[in-house]
């Protein structure tokens, strides 16, 4: 790998720039937005505007950049490129000349959003992927997962218990369907340094409440495993799966499992505490009726609520191939991350 396209600077996107910088790997970015005029540090590196037809970035991480491999070369810049991932000219455009494609692009958390959006904006991608012959990789969630009474494997069937876990499940059945070379990287509830309230629910209601001298209430059982994989960890298993598609020529969807702890939120609760140096409290678990009526109101509770599965019940991820390559960083890293 020499070259990649990141679509998208968001929590994951952004680090995995980082980290392609951090390796020497010539990097592009893409975001619909308008690129800044002036170099940005990420990390050790810089990062400078172009425009494609289409991508900028809107913050940079100060997290010590995580480098793939054994060798660090010296750092590149990562080039910002303004480009429509819905756009295929755009895409196409900004996409030229590279190896790979991290496809790190989102939509806000409703379900019938997700429903008109991903699946059109994903096969754009994946037509752009494999009109250059080039892999795509996919950051994934386990909620097309939610309703196994088992751990999440690499080989788990698909178990989705409302309409945002069908949605994830069709769009890696399309992943699967399409002549591109897709994989998708599986990660639990994020933390880590880029991550952010609005999607990781162990930042919004645990460690931001906590640092906040306020007391942690969390939407779940605070005494079941709940698997969370730290953000650099998750950009490091999506680049070692594009690594792992660019050696195998076969055009087929792979799965992969990122690295990822198993803690119950009343750990981290501890943790963050005892971090702190403030004197613990039990954080309040809140009885599910309470996201089903806030649900009535406000959309984003009414999602939560309905994947309360995986936060009633264990939801453990186990450890993938992927893992000696990458290694895990400690969940109680992440979580520190997210206190500095």
């Amino acid at each position: 790998m020499k070259s990649a396209l990141v679509i998208g600077d968001g929590q994951i996107g952004r680090e995995i720039a980082s980290q392609l910088s951090a390796a020497g790997i010539r990097t592009s970015v893409a975001t619909r937005s308008t690129p800044p005029p002036a170099p940005v540090e990420v990390g050790a590196g810089k990062i400078h505007t172009t425009q494609a037809s289409g991508s900028a970035a809107d913050r940079t991480s100060t997290a010590a950049p995580r480098t793939p491999g054994p060798v660090s070369p010296p750092r590149t810049e990562v080039a910002r490129v303004r480009a429509d991932a819905a756009d295929p000219a755009q895409l196409l455009e900004a996409a030229a000349g590279t190896d790979i494609i991290f496809a790190c692009v989102h939509a806000p958390y409703d379900s019938r959003v997700w429903g008109q959006v991903l699946p059109p904006l994903e096969k754009t991608i994946m037509d752009v992927g494999a009109k250059l012959g080039i892999p795509v990789i996919f950051p994934e969630s386990v909620y097309a997962f939610a309703g196994l009474t088992t751990s999440v494997s690499e080989s788990s069937p698909f178990a989705p218990v409302e309409e945002k876990g069908r949605i994830r499940q069709q769009l890696m059945e399309a992943r699967s369907a399409h002549g591109a070379r897709t994989a998708s990287v599986i990660a639990g509830d994020l933390v880590g340094e880029t991550a952010q309230p609005n999607s990781s629910v162990v930042k919004m209601c645990i460690s931001d409440r906590i640092g906040q001298g306020r007391r942690a209430i969390v939407p779940a059982r605070t005494d079941v495993p709940h698997g969370i994989t730290v953000i650099a960890d998750l950009a490091a298993a999506m680049i070692g799966a594009a690594r792992s598609l660019e050696a195998d020529n076969a055009a087929e969807h792979r799965l992969f499992l990122a690295p990822a702890s198993n803690p119950t939120l009343a750990d981290i609760a501890a943790f963050t505490y005892s971090y702190l140096g403030i004197p613990a409290r039990r954080p309040i678990a809140l009885p599910r009726w309470t996201t089903r009526v806030a649900g009535l109101v406000e959309r984003s509770m009414f999602e939560l609520h309905e994947l309360s599965p995986i936060w009633y019940q264990p939801c453990i991820i186990e450890t993938g191939e992927l893992a000696d390559e990458v290694g895990t960083t400690r969940w109680q890293d992440g979580i520190i991350a997210m206190l500095l």
